[in-house]
């Protein structure tokens, strides 16, 4: 990476997160100026601001099209009597058609797609360095499950990059089974749609023009509507505490990410899909996507994990990403 300084400010701007809900706002911060995004804007010491302080849980990068704001949270509940911590790290990110959401994926070989094969994450960031990095939809699992023989389930449609990996999906007038394989599909104008499964064929979210498309789900939020009938307040389905892992968008390019932790559930609860559905409505989001969670999600900030679901995280063939870091 170019010039990148760490630097540590005296007194956090408050204002530079939208995670409370309100708009962000231009300022400065020991030299270094920022615009409404977290962009660096006019004069600055550097080509990059990164700050990373573990202790207070807040990670923070910026360039000139890219803002990328991670703050971690604990709250408390009481699970049958006993009271347990709900800790969860939310990002969010401002990129830009010069610095979009992409893909980091275990390479192609001869017989296998990229993605097919598994790193644990910080390994497979190690070999795709970005800044940000969360985990998706875990669709190199349901490849290698079907490969072997040891699953019948569908991959669901998947695009990586620009590039059509997997086309069959689920039928969405039978049985919901788990993961759905609802999608999400983030286009080049920095906008995502969330679909039902069979909604669209591959083909259509070609000629749309999707870049990427995730699929695992159920869709939590579509059109600014939570979905009530799988992951509102009172929805049976799957409604347990668990680690869980969300994307949201606001607004073009404006994008929310959501880790939660859950083991050792002896101090940890995890989260009901619900409460991860009404934090992104809460926090903007008019469209978002469920991604694989428990022993799966992680986030990954600079090279380093700064939350995961579970203390064993699994190895990963692909990860959501933001900020390609030079070599």
């Amino acid at each position: 990476m170019n010039r990148v300084r760490k630097r540590f400010w005296a007194v956090m701007l408050a204002a530079m997160l939208l995670l409370g809900g309100a708009a962000a706002e231009s300022g400065t911060a020991d030299g270094w100026q920022f615009d409404e995004r977290g962009w660096l804007t006019g004069e600055n010491p550097g080509d990059a601001y990164l700050r990373e302080d573990a202790e207070e849980g807040i990670w923070e990068y910026s360039t000139a099209d890219l803002s990328i704001r991670v703050k971690r949270y604990r709250d408390t509940k009481t699970v049958k009597k006993v009271s347990k911590i709900i800790e969860y790290c939310i990002a969010e990110v401002y990129a830009s058609e010069t610095n979009p959401l992409f893909s980091i994926m275990t390479p192609a070989s001869k017989k296998k797609p990229a993605g097919y094969n598994k790193l644990k994450p910080e390994k497979l960031v190690a070999q795709n360095p970005v800044m940000l990095a969360m985990s998706d939809d875990y669709y190199g699992h349901r490849m290698q499950t079907k490969a072997n023989g040891s699953a019948s389930w569908p991959i669901g449609i998947i695009i990586r990059n620009g590039e059509t990996l997997a086309t069959t999906t689920r039928n969405s007038t039978k049985k919901r089974y788990f993961p759905p394989l609802d999608t999400l599909a983030v286009y080049g104008d920095g906008s995502m749609k969330t679909f039902v499964c069979d909604e669209l064929k591959a083909e259509e979210y070609e000629e749309q023009g999707a870049t990427q498309v995730f699929a695992f789900g159920p869709w939590l939020i579509r059109n600014g509507e939570i979905n009530e009938a799988e992951a509102g307040p009172d929805s049976k389905y799957y409604a347990y505490n668990d680690p869980r892992a969300a994307i949201g968008m606001i607004e073009p390019f404006h994008y929310i990410l959501i880790t939660v932790k859950g083991e050792p559930k002896s101090k940890y609860s995890g989260v009901h899909m619900s409460w991860v559905a009404e934090k992104l409505k809460e926090l903007g989001c008019v469209e978002a996507l469920n991604l694989d969670g428990g022993g799966t999600a992680c986030m990954i900030f600079n090279g380093k994990t700064i939350i995961c679901g579970r203390n064993e995280v699994r190895p990963l063939g692909s990860m959501i990403a933001f900020g390609k870091i030079s070599e």
